[in-house]
C-alpha cells in the first residue's frame, strides 16, 4: 500500500492537485508519523542506514550490485533537491565514506546454456509462429557470435558474411 500511494500520489506530480484516495489517506499518515524530517540525512549514520538498505530486495534477499549502484546515483540526484531549496548547503552523500556491494564480474558456468542445449532452444524458437524466425536469428547471434542484444538489434544483413568452417 505504501509503494502504490507512492508512486501513485505522493510522488506522482499529476496527482498532487487532488487528495489522495481513502485507502492512501491511511499510508499517507502512517508516513508522516514514521519518516525522518529532512534533516536527519545531515547524519551520516543515517544516510549509511539508507543506503545498506538499497543493498536488499523488498523481499529481503540481497540486491544485485548494479542494482544498488543505479539506486545510489537517484539518491543522489534526489538530495540535490534540498540543496537546492536551502535545506542543505551541500549533498549529504558528497563525502560519505560507504562501501557498495562488489560488482560480480563473473558468468556462472551452471547458468550458461550448453550447445546441445542452445541448439533445441533454437529449433523451438524457429518453430514459433510469427516472430520465430526472427528471434531465431536474433537468439543465434547473442549465442554464436557472442553479441550483446542491442548490436543484434542494429545488425544489417549487409554486415553479415558466412563464416569459413575449418
Amino acid at each position: 500500500m505504501l509503494r502504490r500511494t507512492l508512486y501513485s500520489w505522493a510522488c506522482n506530480k499529476n496527482a498532487w492537485g487532488t487528495e489522495p484516495r481513502e485507502e492512501w489517506q491511511s499510508a499517507r499518515n502512517w508516513l508522516q508519523r514514521y519518516t525522518l524530517p529532512v534533516s536527519e540525512l545531515e547524519d551520516p549514520d543515517v544516510l549509511r542506514r539508507g543506503l545498506d538498505a538499497l543493498c536488499s530486495k523488498l523481499d529481503g534477499n540481497p540486491a544485485a550490485a548494479k542494482t544498488v549502484k543505479r539506486k545510489k546515483a537517484a539518491i543522489n540526484e534526489v538530495l540535490g533537491v534540498p540543496v537546492e531549496r536551502g535545506y542543505f548547503a551541500h549533498n549529504p552523500l558528497v563525502g560519505l565514506r560507504w562501501v557498495a556491494p562488489a560488482v560480480a564480474d563473473e558468468v556462472d558456468p551452471d547458468g550458461v546454456p550448453n550447445p546441445a542445449q542452445v541448439a533445441r532452444l533454437l529449433t523451438a524458437v524457429a518453430a514459433q509462429p510469427g516472430r520465430g524466425p526472427h528471434l531465431y536469428g536474433f537468439f543465434g547471434c547473442v549465442y554464436y557470435a557472442t553479441m550483446r542484444p542491442a548490436e543484434v538489434i542494429h545488425l544489417r544483413e549487409s554486415q553479415c558474411r558466412p563464416f569459413p568452417c575449418v
